[in-house]
């Protein structure tokens, strides 16, 4: 397994965490909302913490997570967050419709190549993922390097 693989069973690992922590129904409502706080927590920290470690790998121009068009975390490098967003969700959206004609199943990946520059957006369970970097690199590569 490489590096970015680990990453994302890592960060399946800490929303799983966080959605049993939503779903405990017994005990004190004190200690069970003080326990998905924690958790959801450490689940937006290791998304930034991703977020930050792809955005400084060579050949990447910004990255940022995305939970129904809205930014949950983003790189210091990523210029037009809400612009990036908008076009998360449309993409999606259309993905998920066209997926479903073709009978094509979860959409994980979309990858949008522009003339200069790509974009690749990665589902990463309720999260989208995306990086943009130049044309010419070859994004499972660096990714799969990464650190």
């Amino acid at each position: 397994m490489h590096w970015f693989e680990s990453q994302l069973r890592e960060l399946d690992r800490l929303a799983e965490a966080y959605v049993l922590s939503q779903q405990k129904s017994q005990g004190n409502i004190v200690d069970v909302s003080e326990e998905t706080r924690i958790k959801r927590n450490q689940f937006i920290d290791a998304v930034q913490g991703l977020v930050d470690k792809v955005s400084k790998i060579k050949g990447i121009s910004a990255c940022s997570a995305y939970h129904d068009g809205l930014i949950l975390a983003h790189s210091a490098k990523a210029d037009n967050v809400d612009g990036y967003g908008a076009m998360v969700q449309d993409c999606i959206r259309a993905a998920q419709q066209g997926g479903a004609m073709l009978d094509l199943g979860n959409i994980e990946q979309i990858v949008i190549v522009g003339a200069v520059n790509k974009v690749a957006l990665l589902t990463v369970g309720p999260l989208v993922l995306c990086i943009s970097s130049s044309k010419q690199l070859n994004l499972a590569l660096a990714l799969s390097q990464g650190k």
